[in-house]
Parts: structure tokens; sequence; C-alpha cells
């Protein structure tokens, strides 16, 4: 499993949160996903042989959001 720390900036209510808890935990491999939408902070725990960063981020930037990866 990999834990991974998203910066993603848009998300202004816990509507949005839920958003995008929702279609990141839709990903098979994705074990748990916490939003913290006041701070800009999505963590997610998944196994990165079943999916990757990078289609986590594209659904999050679909869905109307500015997400990337927190170094």
């Amino acid at each position: 499993m990999k834990n991974v720390e998203y910066r993603v900036t848009g998300m202004s209510c816990i509507s949005c949160a839920t958003s995008v808890e929702r279609i990141l935990r839709r990903n098979k491999g994705v074990e748990d996903v916490k939003v913290e939408n006041f701070e800009n902070r999505v963590f997610v725990t998944y196994d990165e042989t079943l999916v990757q960063d990078e289609t986590l981020l594209h659904q999050i930037n679909r869905i109307g959001f500015k997400a990337e990866l927190k170094q």
C-alpha cells in the first residue's frame, strides 16, 4: 500500500470534499481517502499495482478542482 498526500485547491464546502472522496473511492485499489477541504489536502491509501497517482489526480482535476502531488 502506498500513502500519498495531494494538494487540492478549489474545495470550498463539504459537498466539494464529498465529491472528491466519492470519485477516488470508485477506483479499484483505493483503500482509504481522507479529505481536509479547508486545508486543501487529500490523503489517499491505495495499492499502486492497481491504480496510479496520475489516474487519481486526473479524476480530481476532471471534476473541477486543481490537484497535484504534495512533495
